[in-house]
């Protein structure tokens, strides 16, 4: 366990050598612990942070600079990112954060915020000195972007004879369709009878670095782009893979594969345009695929389609306008990865797709088309989701999923593949899964950039493949997170030489509002005794205070104890806040463990261990933490909690993991 330390300033150097408790029966209090723990690690500090310091350029791509943050994680459409520090700053400006970053973080996230809370960000590693936005910004521009002097120049484009789309398949047996050996009559007057799919024909050259990809008939249009820079790969990794998580054993997970659709509601495309982008009429309209994370890519086809809202013929409805519309062919998934690079999850960037725009209605042979959109169209996507060359209806995994979600209704039915991804009271498997009109391909732009997530089976993951909008995009719907604040737990045993290691007598919360500012709370008494807290200067309401009268909650409850917030059913107190103003260099760890708490009823003072190895009447923890209910000792509570105790390399996200029956509900979210 590596601790970065702020300042050269030793847990030794701060604390000195004395124990944490004024006991003169120190062999007692090691004995009842190690009836607990076993032998504690020599190491052990019973602190899950560490602390560091980095200077920040506020240099990134955003028109304007309000402030920049340090988080644990990325922002976007991502519930568990956290802040750890943050100031205010304008564009160009730089500035050194102190961090408290949880013990088992090895990279954090810089992030420049717009006055409209626009976020760009930039990983780094833990202990790296300083961090910019310019270099990364300048790969990213460089290696994609196609402009309207790179496409080709051609006016025609030859299509082959149109193939009908699953659903116009469906749609013509009515009532008699059969999918899977199962009957479904819901394609019967749908209004999908007439939709076909284009694809442009084999043997057509083109100038500017594009071309055919004619293999096995695969029209589509392309050109060899650059892959990623190391740092600009950091930047979509983290983006990506903390929105969307791929594997989960919670109760909303399918097939150990984690329902990120509970988050992808956020996204500001979910709910306006219906997923659709809009087109710039300055550059050419591509995409450009970064990964496929599915043992089904090779069944994947993505069609394009667009119009303007105002051509929609008067009386007639927009959804049954769409199902009219020709579909156009964009990627075909095989020609852009590897069986074994999908089964990694590995990330790429090779091929830029042309998507053309046809200035005439599509037929067969020679058609009007042009390499640039004109601005103001309103472009949706599809996938197309079946073997190559194989059309067969009858197939259950087979079918047309939609970013337009009001166009899944159909396919959404279908029983195994596709059905099991809807929520339980639908007849599905996933619980708060989809609605049968949900859409099946997320959209939402972070660092300037536009992705397409698509969830193409059974599940709600959403990640089977990601699909970034090269250029020709209008102005992106930009997402705008509201990050929450990270929280620091302390908790204290009363009794050192005869505890119960529930780790609730004493429970504080500490947070950092800004580089000079933190807020401390008394959260939980978990005790009887009269316990007074020490070491909180300039806190009026809490510093030499007694717990219980701090709470107002000084008379026994009906369980004849005086315990607050750690029985379900017992005494309940709101937490009590206050702020408290500190030195820019102050760490969390370090001001918390000043406080120590003051034991009336035995006459003894315990402060947190102040040296190595000591038995954890005091722990720190990096977030919102759950302690245990009473008389459940933290070692069942948290399976993990024991072997990190003996081994600090050990379960250092122990707390993370709990025995849902045997931790107090917490105060600060809302309880599942």
């Amino acid at each position: 366990m590596k601790k970065t330390t702020l300042l050269a300033i030793s847990l030794l150097a701060i604390m000195g050598c004395r124990h944490g408790f004024d006991f003169d029966d120190t062999e007692l209090v090691e004995a009842n612990a190690q009836k607990i723990f076993g032998i504690v690690d020599s190491k052990q500090d019973w602190v899950c942070v560490q602390s560091g310091t980095v200077t920040i350029t506020a240099d990134a791509d955003l028109d304007d600079i309000v402030k920049v943050q340090i988080l644990t994680e990325s922002p976007f459409l991502n519930e568990d990112a956290r802040v750890l520090n943050e100031a205010k700053v304008k564009k160009g400006d730089e500035v050194t954060l102190v961090y408290d970053a949880p013990e088992i973080s090895t990279k954090l996230i810089a992030a420049c915020v717009s006055s409209k809370g626009v976020y760009y960000i930039q990983v780094f590693n833990i202990g790296q000195n300083r961090v910019n936005f310019s270099q990364t910004t300048r790969a990213a521009r460089d290696i994609t972007r196609a402009s309207a002097s790179e496409v080709p120049n051609f006016t025609t484009i030859k299509l082959r004879a149109p193939q009908k789309s699953f659903n116009a398949m469906r749609a013509e047996q009515g009532d008699a369709c059969t999918i899977g050996g199962k009957s479904y009559s819901l394609w019967a007057n749908s209004g999908w009878e007439n939709e076909l799919m284009w694809e442009p024909a084999d043997g057509q050259t083109f100038n500017n670095g594009w071309r055919m990809d004619t293999e096995k008939n695969r029209g589509i249009i392309f050109r060899e782009i650059s892959d990623f820079t190391e740092g600009e790969l950091e930047n979509v990794q983290v983006i990506t893979n903390d929105f969307l998580v791929k594997e989960g054993n919670d109760k909303y997970s399918v097939n150990k594969k984690r329902n990120n659709i509970r988050l992808i509601r956020k996204s500001k495309y979910f709910t306006i345009n219906n997923n659709y982008i809009y087109t710039n009429g300055k550059e050419p309209l591509t995409l450009i695929p970064i990964q496929a994370y599915s043992t089904d890519f090779k069944m994947n086809h993505i069609f394009y389609y667009y119009y303007k809202p105002e051509e929609i013929p008067a009386g007639m409805n927009e959804v049954d306008y769409i199902k009219s519309l020709p579909k156009y062919k964009a990627i075909q998934v095989e020609r852009v990865t590897t069986t074994n690079d999908a089964k990694a999850g590995k990330y790429f960037r090779n091929k830029e797709f042309l998507l053309p725009f046809y200035a005439e209605a599509p037929h067969e042979g020679e058609v009007q088309a042009s390499a640039i959109f004109p601005a103001g169209y309103k472009v949706g996507f599809l996938n197309m989701k079946h073997t190559n060359g194989d059309y067969s209806i009858a197939k259950n995994n087979y079918g047309c999923t939609y970013g337009d979600g009001r166009l899944n209704y159909e396919v959404n039915h279908i029983s195994g593949h596709f059905l099991t991804a809807m929520d339980k009271s639908l007849g599905g498997s996933t619980e708060e899964g989809m609605q049968f009109t949900d859409p099946r391909i997320a959209i939402f732009t972070a660092n300037n950039k536009t992705y397409m997530c698509f969830e193409d089976g059974s599940d709600c993951n959403f990640c089977d493949m990601i699909i970034e909008v090269g250029s020709g995009l209008g102005d992106p719907v930009q997402e705008t997170p509201e990050v929450e604040t990270n929280a620091y737990t302390m908790c204290f045993e009363d009794r050192p030489n005869a505890a119960d290691y529930d780790m609730n007598d004493v429970v504080l919360r500490c947070c950092r509002v800004d580089e000079t500012t933190f807020t401390i709370a008394l959260v939980a008494a978990g005790a009887d005794d009269d316990l007074i807290l020490h070491g909180i200067s300039g806190v009026d309401r809490l510093n030499d205070k007694e717990v219980h009268e701090i709470f107002h909650a000084t008379s026994l409850g009906s369980d004849g104890h005086r315990f607050v917030n750690t029985v379900v059913g017992g005494t309940k107190r709101e937490v009590i806040a206050d702020y408290v103003t500190v030195d820019k260099d102050m760490t969390i760890p370090n001001f918390l463990r000043r406080i120590y708490i003051e034991n009336v009823t035995t006459g003894r003072t315990i402060n947190f261990p102040q040296r190595l190895g000591e038995s954890p009447y005091a722990i720190i923890v990096p977030e919102d933490f759950q302690y245990p209910k009473e008389k459940q000792s933290i070692n069942t509570a948290y399976k993990g909690f024991l072997e990190w105790a003996q081994n600090i390399n050990i379960s250092g996200d122990w707390y993370k993991f709990n025995d849902a029956t045997k931790i107090f509900p917490s105060l600060f979210k809302k309880w599942e």
